[in-house]
C-alpha cells in the first residue's frame, strides 16, 4: 500500500510539475521580462541602503576580589541557588543579566551620546546612498541652545570661508524651509534653528564649491535612542563573566568610538556606585567637623577668657594629685560620653531618614554590634538605587528591597538605642566615680575647679574632632582607591566589509519575487477561468465519449473550410481522427446531428467540414442545415426553397432533388439549406416529412450530417435529434463554462441524445493547461490519462 501511495502522489505531483513547466516555456517572455525589472530595482534598491559596518567588544567583568579567571564564586553559588528557587516555581534573575540591561540602557546611552556629541549628525549622499561624515566632518556646529524638536537642514559651501544654509525641516513654521542664511566661519548667525556658530574642520577643503551636506539634530533623549537600537549586549557563554557589546552603524568609525565610550562610562557608573557610601559617609562627617569645630572654638574662647580674669596660667601644679587620682576616671568619662555623643549622632540620623533612600554613615564604634547591619544595609540599599534608576520604584525586586531595608532600619535603630542605653549607663557608672572623686578636691579653690571643667569640656571637642578628622582621611583614601571590577578584554573589531546591504540576498529575493510576480498572475488567471480548458476537465466532470479534438485554426476567412488548406495541416489531420473517432464508435452510423449548448461553440464549423473530411475518402455526403432560425451555413446560398420548403410541402410539389445543392461546400459534399424561416419552425421540425427526408437521403448518400440549433437556445435541437444515429455535441475551450458539465452528464445518462459524444473544439495546443497532460501531434491528442473509447461504447463505464 505504501508504494501505491507514493506512486499516487507521483503521478499526481507530474502533471503539477508539468504544468509549471510549460507555463514557463509559453510565458518566458514575461517571465524574463520580470525578472530584469525585479532584479533591476532590487539593485537600485540595494544601492540606496546606507552601508553599515558591524564592531563588537568583549569586557570582563571580575568579581569582588578582582579575579577574571573565569566565572566568580558568588556568581556561581548564585546561579545554584537560582537554579533551585527556578525548580520551585520560583523565578529569579542573574547579576550579569542586570548587567547587560545596564550596558544598554537609555541612562548610559545618554552619557555615550552626549560625550561623543551624537545629537548632531552629518551625512552626505554619495552615488544613490548616504554615507556619514562622522569621523570627516567638513565642519563642526556649536548651537547657543539645547535641541528641543528633531529638525534637519542643507549646508552647501559657498566658498573657503562661508557657507549657505537652506532646507530647514522639522520645524512648526512652514515659511523656514524657503529661508536661506549665509553663515561666516567662527562668526555667529541667526537661523530659524537658533543661533549658531560654524567652525572649519580638516575636511572642508576636500569639498567643491556647491557641494552640499545634510546636518541633523536630535534631542538627547532621541539620540540616545537611536544609539541603543544600534548597540546590544549578550553573555559570550554560560560560564564565563564575559560581556559582548555590539554596534552596528553606519560609519565603523563611530561604531568604535560608541563601544568604547559605552566601556568607559560603564566604568564611571561602576566607580560612582562603589563610592555612594563612602561619599554619604564623607558628607555626613564634614557637617560633624563643621559643628564640633565651633563648639571646640567656642570652649577654647572660654577658657582663654577664664585663665585671662583669674590670672591663671598653668592648672598642673595646683591639680597634680586631682589628676593622678582622676586620670583614669576622666578617660572612661570621655571615651564613653564620644561613643555615646556619636552613637546619639548616628541614632538621630537614622530616625530623621528613616523613609528616604540615602545610606547609613559608617563610623564603626566600638562595642556596637550595628556596625555589621549598617554595612549590609548600605549594601542593599545601594543595589536597590541602582535598580530603581535603571526600571522603576513600582518594579517588584525594588519593592522587596524596600521591605528588606524597612526590617533592616528597625533592626539598626533598635540596636542603635540598646547601644545608647549601655553606654549611658557605663557614663553614669563614670561620672558618678569622678564625682566622688571630685568631692575629695573640697580644698582645692573653686575657680580652679571652674577651670578644670572647662578643660574637660575642651578635651572632650578635642577628642571628637580628632577622631572626626581621621574618619574624613580614612573616606577620602577609599574614594581614591577605588575602581571598577570590569577591564576590556577585546577592544572593538569587525570586518572591513559592509554587513547590511546583502547584495547577495537582496538579488535573490528579487529573482524569486521576479519569478513569483508572473507565476502568481499565471495561478491566479487559472483560478479564475471557470470554462472548459481541455480534455481533462470533461473527463473530470462526465463519462460522455470524447470523438476528436480539434486545435485552434487562426485564420481570415468567415466561414472556415479545410479544403482550402494544406492536406497535412493539423486542422487537417483532426478532422481526419474526428472521422476516425466516429467510424470507430459507430462503424454503421450514417446520420450525424451536431449541436452545442450556447451559440459560438463552433458547432457550423464542425458540421461543414466534418462533411468535407467525410468526402475526401470520396463517400457522397449530404450536409444540411437544420438551423432554421439562424441559418449560419446558408447565408452563402442565397435564399431558396430548401429544408423548410421541403418540410411544409406535402409531397406533391417539393422532392429532395428540388432543394439539393449538388458539390456546393466541396467535392462529394451535397449541401441543402435551411430555407424561408416559417412562422412554426418547432412544429415544422416535429413532421414526418423529416424522417422522410432522411430515409430518401440515406438511398443517396452514405453520411448525412446534419447542423441544428444551439440545445438550450430553442428545442429545435432536441428534436431534430430523434433522427440521429451519433449526436456530436461541440464544447468551444474557453467558451463553454465548467459547471454545465455536470448537467451534460445527467443528459447522457438519460439518453435524451442519440450517442452522444463531445467533440471539443479550439483548442489551445500551446496553452500549458491543455498541453501538460495531452500532448499534441499532428492535431490530435494523447495522454496518460485518456479513457479508452472502445471501453465507452461496450459498457466498461457508466456511458
Amino acid at each position: 500500500m505504501q508504494r501505491e501511495d507514493i506512486q499516487d502522489n507521483q503521478s499526481e505531483l507530474l502533471p503539477i510539475l508539468k504544468i509549471c513547466y510549460y507555463q514557463f516555456i509559453s510565458n518566458w517572455k514575461w517571465f524574463l521580462a520580470s525578472v530584469i525589472v525585479c532584479l533591476v530595482v532590487g539593485w537600485f534598491y540595494q544601492q540606496r541602503q546606507s552601508r553599515v559596518f558591524h564592531r563588537e567588544a568583549v569586557m570582563l567583568i571580575e568579581d569582588a576580589e578582582g579575579t577574571g579567571t573565569g566565572i566568580s564564586s558568588t556568581r556561581r553559588t548564585r546561579r545554584s541557588v537560582n537554579a533551585a528557587m527556578d525548580l520551585s516555581g520560583i523565578s529569579v534573575g542573574d547579576n550579569l543579566k542586570n548587567e547587560l540591561f545596564i550596558l544598554s540602557s537609555l541612562r548610559l546611552m545618554e552619557r555615550v551620546a552626549d560625550s561623543l556629541g551624537l545629537d548632531v549628525d552629518y551625512t552626505m549622499q554619495r552615488a544613490l546612498h548616504t554615507v556619514s561624515l562622522y569621523d570627516k566632518r567638513p565642519v563642526n556646529i556649536t548651537f547657543d541652545e539645547p535641541a528641543q524638536i528633531n529638525y534637519a537642514f542643507t549646508v552647501e559651501k559657498k566658498d573657503e570661508n562661508a557657507c549657505r544654509l537652506s532646507s530647514f525641516k522639522g520645524l512648526e513654521d512652514d515659511d523656514a524651509g524657503k529661508v536661506t542664511v549665509d553663515v561666516r566661519f567662527g562668526v555667529p548667525a541667526k537661523t530659524p534653528v537658533g543661533t549658531l556658530t560654524m567652525h572649519r574642520a580638516a575636511f572642508f577643503a576636500e569639498l567643491a564649491v556647491g557641494d552640499r551636506f545634510k546636518v541633523t539634530r536630535y534631542t538627547p533623549k532621541t539620540a540616545a535612542q537611536i544609539c541603543k537600537m544600534k548597540v546590544s549586549a549578550t553573555e559570550y557563554d554560560k560560564e564565563s563573566s564575559l560581556v559582548v557589546i555590539s554596534c552596528n552603524d553606519v560609519n565603523a568609525r563611530r561604531a568604535e568610538d560608541i563601544l568604547n565610550e559605552i566601556f568607559e562610562a560603564y566604568k564611571r557608573d561602576v566607580v560612582d556606585n562603589k563610592n555612594r557610601v563612602a561619599q554619604n559617609t564623607a558628607d555626613f562627617v564634614e557637617g560633624r567637623i563643621a559643628l564640633i569645630g565651633e563648639e571646640l572654638s567656642r570652649v577654647e574662647n572660654q577658657l582663654v577668657n577664664f585663665k585671662k580674669q583669674n590670672g591663671i596660667i598653668n592648672f598642673t601644679q595646683s591639680t597634680q594629685t586631682f589628676t593622678t587620682e582622676s586620670a583614669a576616671a576622666r578617660k572612661l568619662t570621655l571615651d564613653l560620653a564620644t561613643q555615646l555623643s556619636i552613637a546619639e549622632y548616628l541614632a538621630d540620623y537614622v530616625n530623621k531618614h528613616a523613609n528616604s533612600h540615602e545610606l547609613i554613615p559608617s563610623l564603626n564604634l566600638s562595642g556596637g554590634d550595628f556596625n555589621s547591619q549598617i554595612t549590609a544595609y548600605n549594601t542593599l540599599m545601594n543595589e536597590r538605587n541602582r535598580l530603581a534608576e535603571n526600571s522603576s520604584e513600582s518594579q517588584s525586586v525594588v519593592r522587596e528591597h524596600d521591605r528588606q531595608l524597612a526590617e533592616m532600619r528597625t533592626a539598626i535603630s533598635a540596636s542603635l538605642r540598646s547601644y545608647v542605653q549601655t553606654v549611658k549607663m557605663q557614663l553614669s557608672d563614670a561620672r558618678g566615680n569622678e564625682n566622688m572623686l571630685s568631692g575629695n578636691m573640697a580644698g582645692v579653690p573653686e575657680k580652679e575647679k571652674q577651670g578644670l571643667d572647662i578643660q574637660r569640656q575642651q578635651s572632650l571637642k578635642e577628642a571628637l574632632y580628632t577622631y572626626l578628622l581621621n574618619k574624613r582621611e580614612e573616606v577620602a583614601m577609599q574614594l581614591a582607591i577605588n575602581e571598577a571590577n570590569v577591564r576590556l578584554v577585546e577592544a572593538p573589531l569587525g570586518a572591513a566589509a559592509p554587513v547590511s546591504p546583502r547584495s547577495g540576498i537582496i538579488m535573490l529575493i528579487s529573482l524569486i519575487i521576479g519569478i513569483a510576480i508572473p507565476s502568481m498572475v499565471l495561478w491566479l488567471r487559472t483560478l479564475l477561468d471557470i470554462t472548459v480548458s481541455g480534455r481533462k476537465d470533461i473527463e473530470d466532470y462526465t463519462d460522455i465519449p470524447i470523438a476528436g479534438e480539434l486545435p485552434r485554426w487562426k485564420t481570415n476567412e468567415k466561414h472556415p473550410n479545410i479544403s482550402s488548406s494544406n492536406n497535412d495541416a493539423p486542422i487537417v489531420e483532426a478532422f481526419r481522427m474526428l472521422r476516425y473517432g466516429l467510424n470507430f464508435m459507430r462503424r454503421n452510423a450514417r446520420v450525424f446531428v451536431t449541436t452545442s449548448s450556447t451559440p459560438g461553440q463552433g458547432k457550423s464549423f464542425v458540421s461543414t467540414n466534418l462533411s468535407v473530411i467525410f468526402g475526401k475518402t470520396g463517400k457522397k455526403v449530404l450536409l444540411i442545415d437544420g438551423d432554421i432560425r439562424k441559418r449560419t451555413i446558408s447565408h452563402n446560398f442565397g435564399k431558396n426553397v430548401g429544408l423548410t420548403g421541403f418540410l411544409i410541402d406535402d409531397g406533391s410539389s417539393v422532392t429532395i432533388d428540388d432543394i439539393v445543392i449538388p458539390n456546393a461546400v466541396d467535392a462529394n459534399v451535397d449541401f441543402i439549406p435551411a430555407g424561408m424561416l416559417p412562422p412554426n419552425p418547432t412544429e415544422l421540425l416535429m413532421s414526418d416529412r423529416l424522417e422522410e427526408l432522411v430515409r430518401s437521403a440515406s438511398e443517396r448518400y452514405d453520411y448525412i450530417i446534419i447542423d441544428t440549433t444551439p440545445m438550450f437556445s430553442v428545442a429545435d435541437a432536441g428534436i431534430i435529434s430523434r433522427v440521429a444515429e451519433v449526436t456530436l455535441y461541440v464544447i468551444r475551450v474557453g467558451v463553454q463554462d465548467k459547471a454545465f458539465l455536470p448537467d451534460l452528464e445527467r443528459m447522457y445518462q438519460n439518453k435524451r441524445f442519440n450517442n452522444l459524444c463531445i467533440v471539443l473544439n479550439d483548442a489551445d495546443i500551446a496553452d500549458p493547461r491543455y498541453s501538460c497532460s495531452y500532448g499534441y501531434g499532428y492535431g490530435y491528442a494523447v495522454g496518460n490519462r485518456n479513457r479508452s473509447l472502445r471501453g465507452r461504447l461496450f459498457g466498461k463505464n457508466k456511458g
